[in-house]
C-alpha cells in the first residue's frame, strides 16, 4: 500500500504550491526578465537574472540550440564592470561561450550564453540541468546562483488515445499519446497532473523503454516529485504495450520504491 505520503490523481490537481521564501525568485522563461536588486552600498554587483527557471528552454534550429541567460548589475553608471561566470552541466555537452561578460556605461544587462559543443551530441530524450553562477569580489551575495535546464524542442503530434494502468493510483485512465517527429519518443501529456507531460524512450531493437527523471506531480506538503524507471515492450492482441517500473520520489526527502506502471497504445 501506498504510504501516507501519496494524494490521488483527482484530488492534485486542486493543490496550489505554496509560496517560496522570499530569496527564491521564481519566473517563467521570459529571457528579458529583470530580477529584483539589493541594496549594492556603493559596490557595481552583479546577478543572475532569476535563481530558477521552472520549465526547461526550449533548444532549436532558431536559436542555434542555445540559452541565453541574464546577468544584471547594480550601477549602469560604472564602465568596465565585468561579470565572472561558471556553468556546471554534468552531462559535458555544453559550455558558456564566455566565462566573462563586460558591462559598458549605460548598460545594465547581459547575457550569458550556454551553447552545445557539438548540437549533434544533444540528446532528444535528455532534459539537461545547470547551474550558473557568479563569482568573484562583485558577485551579488544573495543572487548569485541559477538553476535552470533545457531540452531539445520535438515536434509532436498526436498518435490517439491510450489507456494508462498505474498501481501506484490503483486505478486506470485514459491517456492521450504524442509521438515525436522521426523518433522513437512519446510524450504522455499531464500523466500524473495537469501541465506536468511525461517523455519515454522507445529502443525499437532492444524492446524496451526508458523514462529519464522528469517532474511528475506536486505533494501537497509543496514537494516537487519526480518520476523515472524503464520497461519492456510487449504485444497483448494487436496492441503494442509498455510494461514499467517507475519510481516516484523527492529528492533527498522520500522515495516510494518502483511500482508497476503499464501504457496500452491505441
Amino acid at each position: 500500500m501506498v504510504d501516507c505520503f501519496i494524494i490521488k490523481k483527482t484530488d492534485m490537481k486542486k493543490i496550489l504550491f505554496p509560496i517560496l521564501s522570499l530569496m527564491l525568485i521564481l519566473v517563467g522563461c521570459n529571457q528579458d526578465v529583470e530580477g529584483p536588486l539589493f541594496d549594492a552600498k556603493g559596490v557595481d554587483y552583479v546577478a543572475v537574472g532569476t535563481t530558477y527557471v521552472d520549465g526547461a528552454y526550449a533548444l532549436n534550429n532558431d536559436n542555434d540550440y542555445t540559452i541565453m541567460f541574464p546577468i544584471h548589475r547594480t550601477d549602469k553608471d560604472a564602465d568596465g564592470t565585468i561579470a565572472t561566470l561558471e556553468l556546471v552541466d554534468a552531462s559535458g555537452v555544453f559550455e558558456l561561450e564566455n566565462a566573462q561578460l563586460t558591462f559598458t556605461k549605460g548598460e545594465g544587462l547581459a547575457y550569458a550564453k550556454i551553447a552545445p559543443t557539438d548540437a549533434a551530441l544533444i540528446d532528444p530524450a535528455a532534459i539537461y540541468s545547470f547551474v550558473l553562477k557568479v563569482t568573484g569580489d562583485n558577485a551579488s551575495p544573495l543572487y548569485n546562483t541559477a538553476e535552470f535546464s533545457g531540452q531539445l524542442e520535438l515536434t509532436l503530434a498526436p498518435i490517439g488515445e491510450g489507456v494508462f494502468e498505474s498501481s501506484f493510483y490503483g486505478e486506470a485512465w485514459a491517456q492521450s499519446i504524442l509521438k515525436a517527429d522521426g523518433l522513437d519518443i512519446y510524450k504522455l501529456p499531464g500523466l500524473y497532473e495537469s501541465g506536468s507531460d511525461i517523455l519515454v524512450i522507445e529502443n525499437v531493437a532492444g524492446a524496451t523503454v526508458s523514462i529519464p527523471e522528469q517532474k511528475a506531480w506536486y505533494h501537497s506538503q509543496g514537494y516537487q516529485v519526480y518520476v523515472r524507471g524503464d520497461g519492456a515492450i510487449k504485444t497483448i492482441g494487436d496492441k503494442k504495450v509498455y510494461s514499467m517500473m517507475l519510481e516516484h520520489y523527492i529528492p533527498g526527502v522520500h522515495t516510494w520504491e518502483s511500482w508497476s506502471e503499464v501504457l496500452v497504445f491505441p
